[in-house]
C-alpha cells in the first residue's frame, strides 16, 4: 500500500489529486468518498481505450493502472509537467492572470483535433480548470485535458460507431467552448479591456 503524506495538489468536488510518493512523474487520484462515479467513468474510458488498441497522442495523460493507498483506491496516471519541471497550471489560471483567451484558441483547436483523430469523447460538464498548460518548451505549449473524460450516457452502444461519436464530439465542444467564453475570467478580461478603453477615450 502506498503511503500519502503530502498535501494534494489538486482539488476537484469530487476527487483530490496527490504526487505519486514513489514517481514524481505519476499523479494518484483519490476520491473524497466511497463512491465516485467520476473515477469509474475514467477507469472505463481508459480500458476502452485499451482494449482499441489506440495510441492516444500527448492531449490526455497517459493511464498507467489503479493503487491502493493509506487514503483510499486511487487512479495512477502521468503528472502534467512543463518541460522546466514545474507542475503545469491550469487555463483558467492564466486567464485570470490576464493572458488573453485568443492565445489559447490555436492549442484548444488542436485539442479538439485530437478528440476528433483518437474518438475521444469527454463529458458535459468540462471545464477550463480541467485543462492544463503544459508548456513544452520557453515559448511553445499544448493543453492536456486531465479531467472530465469519458461519457455519462447510461446506454453507449452507439459509440462503435465512429462518424456517430464525432459527431456528439462536435456537439460537445461547441457547448463547451461557449461556456469558456462565458466563463467569469473570460468575462473580466473583456470587462476591464472596455474599461481601459472608455478611459482612453
Amino acid at each position: 500500500m502506498l503511503q500519502i503524506t503530502k498535501k494534494p495538489i489538486g482539488m476537484g468536488k469530487e476527487r483530490m489529486c496527490f504526487v505519486h510518493p514513489e514517481d514524481p512523474r505519476l499523479a494518484i487520484k483519490i476520491a473524497k468518498g466511497k463512491v465516485n462515479e467520476q473515477s469509474k467513468r475514467e477507469i472505463k474510458f481508459y480500458r476502452n481505450l485499451q482494449k482499441r488498441g489506440e495510441t492516444v497522442d500527448s492531449h490526455i495523460p497517459k493511464f498507467h493502472g489503479l493503487c491502493e493507498t493509506n487514503k483510499g483506491p486511487g487512479i495512477v496516471v502521468d503528472l502534467i509537467r512543463n518541460y522546466d519541471g514545474e507542475i503545469s497550471r491550469p487555463l483558467n489560471w492564466y486567464l485570470a492572470q490576464g493572458f488573453p483567451i485568443e492565445e489559447f484558441e490555436p492549442r484548444l483547436e488542436e485539442l479538439k483535433q485530437s478528440f476528433l483523430k483518437n474518438l475521444i469523447i469527454f463529458n458535459h460538464d468540462m471545464t477550463i480548470g480541467n485543462l492544463l498548460v503544459q508548456r513544452t518548451s520557453s515559448s511553445k505549449f499544448r493543453i492536456v485535458a486531465i479531467d472530465g473524460l469519458g461519457d455519462v450516457v447510461a446506454f453507449d452502444w452507439l459509440d462503435r460507431f465512429a462518424f456517430l461519436v464525432r459527431r456528439k464530439i462536435n456537439r460537445r465542444w461547441a457547448r463547451f467552448i461557449a461556456r469558456v467564453y462565458r466563463s467569469r475570467e473570460v468575462r473580466q478580461q473583456r470587462e476591464a479591456a472596455s474599461e481601459h478603453s472608455q478611459s482612453d477615450q
